[in-house]
């Protein structure tokens, strides 16, 4: 990993950056532009096993084409990157019949709705507890992304939770579920389904205790809440959950929290009748963090602190720039929602502005402090910082990172993303790797530090899937999906890490959200996945009432406690 300080031209040139006002960092964040449009010569490339895909060009500027809700609410401008090249079976005038392999297509089904059919435990009271695969605790971050391919609106007729009452009433559940947890500490990133585990002296110590599996503090928990409530607000408006108190309270907690937190080296922390849980009586301190569980010297930039990073290993230099570019993504969804959804409520108007207040800090945060200059890319956007000077330039494949920055829909600069990503994808990055072998050829990606001991040269099922997410080259959104298809070394499941030489040695086999990010990534090209005779069961339906599933639920059985 590489670290440096800056140097006095850095100051200079940031001096000298325009600065937006926060009426126009606001506007930019929550204006509403977003329509499907269907266009653009249909072109063949060639796919695994010889065959075609038929591309065309959809651009996302407006409201869902299809959708049952297409007047109701607009989508913002950056959910996507703003042109998306899509790979669409059956259009321009060609048969779908073998366009796309079925056997990938199979995959993307199976993939799709893993997370249902092995991890979604349906409860009563009208809430659902998901767990991340192999381990049976509800990663607030994981169950989000799990879920994420249910809400995105590209589906033909819109988000699949507005064409199916089940899929609803599951993304609902967990809505309101994680609502409960951020209630019960805000700070914790992974939950269990109940109170009854036991927890060894040690793990309490580390801020276990009754629901909280693990106590990380972890900036992007928070992001993936407020992006869930945000989708599924676009995708069913009229959904109950929406207007629950619980839920608005859940993200006046974390807007408070990351206000507090910009300041965490002054031991400033959140108070109030919201933060009232066994662990909010102080500033976060966590042991094996520097400092005595504070974490290495930070200063004031702007941006919110955190003490871990999406892969769940500790932050070195406590502001991580991709975490924080999120952050600012859903303050935007807060600030719409406030104004919007929660208009009539107390307190909305000022939440609307803590937001928009919160987003601006922050996003001047990272233009003053988040880019440095590389030697020989220019200005290029770093992982880490801590406002004094000190600076981390490397990418970790687990999301946010600075690779899915278009993704988030973070307004990056342009040509600091550009070097970012010639740097991401270079030996610079220490978690760059490139390699060869039988299953998928050479393959050039990269991996993160959390799984080095386990696989030196590993890389990440989930950096390929945002490398085609965040491309508009149908030819390498093509190219990547097959490389993914083929890096499941036949199990077709998606893995947390292999061996860039050998797919075979794996971490992890049952990882559910790697598995969504790649049935989200072909459903980006397809409308084939999922297929009209592919159905999905949940896993555990515990709720004695059974909500009506649409044309993909198969027979549910409902298990009584």
């Amino acid at each position: 990993m590489k670290h440096g300080r800056r140097e006095s031209k850095r100051r200079s040139y940031q001096a000298r950056r325009r600065r937006s006002s926060p009426a126009a960092i606001a506007v930019g964040i929550v204006a509403a532009t977003t329509v499907l449009l269907l266009g653009g010569m249909a072109t063949f490339l060639q796919f695994s096993k010889g065959t075609k895909l038929v591309l065309s060009r959809r651009l996302l500027r407006g409201h869902i084409v299809g959708s049952s809700y297409a007047n109701s609410v607009p989508l913002p401008p950056s959910l996507f990157p703003p042109r998306y090249p899509m790979v669409t079976a059956g259009q321009d005038g060609v048969d779908a019949s073998g366009s796309i392999d079925p056997d990938i297509l199979d995959m993307c089904a199976k993939t799709l709705f893993h997370t249902l059919e092995t991890t979604t435990v349906v409860l009563p009271e009208n809430e659902t507890f998901v767990h991340t695969g192999d381990i049976d605790a509800q990663w607030l971050r994981d169950s989000a992304g799990q879920v994420h391919p249910y809400l995105v609106p590209w589906f033909p007729g819109g988000a699949l939770v507005s064409q199916d009452k089940r899929l609803s009433r599951v993304v609902s559940g967990l809505i309101r579920r994680v609502a409960t947890y951020i209630r019960h500490d805000p700070y914790a990133n992974s939950f269990n389904i109940d109170s009854t585990r036991q927890f060894t002296e040690k793990q309490r110590s580390l801020g276990r205790h009754d629901f909280v599996s693990t106590w990380n503090y972890e900036l992007d928990s928070g992001c993936y809440f407020l992006r869930m409530l945000y989708f599924y607000w676009k995708a069913v408006p009229d959904a109950p959950v929406l207007r629950e108190r619980p839920v608005q309270e859940a993200v006046a907690i974390m807007v408070e929290l990351w206000i507090n937190e910009q300041d965490h080296e002054a031991d400033v922390y959140p108070k109030g009748p919201l933060f009232d849980c066994q662990n909010c009586d102080g500033p976060y301190r966590y042991p094996g963090l520097p400092r005595d569980g504070k974490g290495r010297p930070t200063k004031r930039t702007g941006m919110t602190w955190t003490g871990f990073r999406p892969s769940d290993d500790a932050s070195m230099y406590g502001y991580l720039v991709p975490a924080n570019m999120f952050a600012v993504v859903a303050l935007g969804y807060v600030a719409e929602m406030s104004s919007a959804l929660w208009r009539e409520n107390e307190g909305a108007t000022e939440l609307a502005s803590k937001a928009t207040r919160l987003a601006f800090e922050i996003n001047e945060g990272i233009r003053t402090h988040g880019i440095v200059d590389h030697p020989d890319l220019g200005r290029i956007y770093a992982y880490e910082v801590d406002g004094l000077g000190g600076f981390l330039l490397m990418d970790d494949a687990n999301i946010p990172s600075l690779l899915s920055a278009p993704y988030l829909g973070y307004e990056y600069d342009p040509e600091v993303y550009a070097n970012t990503k010639r740097f991401i994808f270079s030996k610079d990055n220490p978690n760059y790797q490139s390699g060869t072998n039988a299953w998928t050829g050479d393959i050039k990606s990269y991996g993160s530090p959390h799984m080095r001991t386990s696989i030196w040269q590993n890389v990440w099922p989930m950096a390929l899937a945002m490398e085609g997410l965040t491309s508009e080259s149908p030819e390498e959104k093509v190219k990547i999906i097959n490389q993914l298809y083929q890096a499941s070394a036949g199990t077709h499941w998606m893995h947390e890490s292999f061996d860039v030489n050998n797919p075979k040695q794996f971490t992890r086999p049952w990882f559910c959200w790697a598995d969504a990010l790649f049935a989200e990534l072909v459903m980006s090209v397809t409308d084939a996945c999922p297929g009209i005779d592919q159905k999905y069961t949940i896993r555990w339906w515990k709720d004695p009432v059974l909500v009506p599933g649409g044309s993909f639920a198969g027979d549910q059985k409902i298990y009584a406690d």
